[in-house]
């Protein structure tokens, strides 16, 4: 194929073909070294990149990183359920699809926004409330209180309370000694990824 160099405007290694009925519309690539793209309406005539030599230790550990979640994404698809809320997300976000979102899910942790412990006086029932979110969903917090010498007092999960990343923690052991005391909150997403948060109680 024969590309005259006035039916094109250079840019570096890019040029646009103009006027060429051969060429537009064309897309992919050329042999082993062009590559044609369609760029508002315009066709992009590029050479191609090689890459050469290995890769990196991080390269190949963000590859199997997407591995993973792409197998984490694929083994959603045999639980009908869980794949349903990830096609109902992933609409309400303008994501192409839920398996997009899962892949996605499995990069992203939780956060933690806060920890409200104002209503915490170490007396059993006093709820402490966590503010977490996720790109899909939290699946689960847990909450650990330990004395200022580093003893767990109690342990347990938090709840939802509604669907705007509120959960809450209902304290089990009267806890009268508190200040000084470290609670630390655990969330994690349906892929297991975990984040971590703590306060001193003062």
């Amino acid at each position: 194929m024969l590309i005259k160099n006035d039916n094109t405007k250079n840019s570096g290694n890019m040029a646009i073909v103009k006027r060429n009925i051969i060429t537009t519309g064309l897309s992919g690539k050329l042999g082993n070294n062009l590559v044609f793209r369609q760029r508002k309406g315009k066709t992009i005539l590029s050479v191609a990149v090689h890459y050469s030599g290995k890769r990196s230790f991080a390269q190949e550990q963000q590859k199997n990183r997407f591995k993973k979640a792409s197998l984490y994404a694929n083994t959603q698809k045999h639980d009908p359920e869980l794949m349903e809320e990830y096609n109902k997300v992933a609409k309400e976000k303008g994501i192409y699809s839920g398996y997009n979102l899962a892949v996605s899910d499995y990069f992203h942790p939780p956060t933690i926004e806060k920890i409200n412990i104002r209503n915490y006086h170490g007396e059993i029932g006093d709820v402490i409330e966590i503010i977490a979110f996720d790109d899909f969903k939290v699946k689960r917090i847990e909450l650990e209180i330990y004395s200022s010498d580093g003893n767990l007092i109690e342990k347990g999960l938090a709840y939802e309370s509604n669907q705007n990343g509120k959960w809450h923690y209902a304290a089990s052991v009267a806890n009268s000694e508190y200040k000084g005391d470290k609670i630390v909150v655990k969330a994690f997403d349906y892929p297991g990824n975990e984040t971590d948060k703590e306060v001193v109680l003062d």
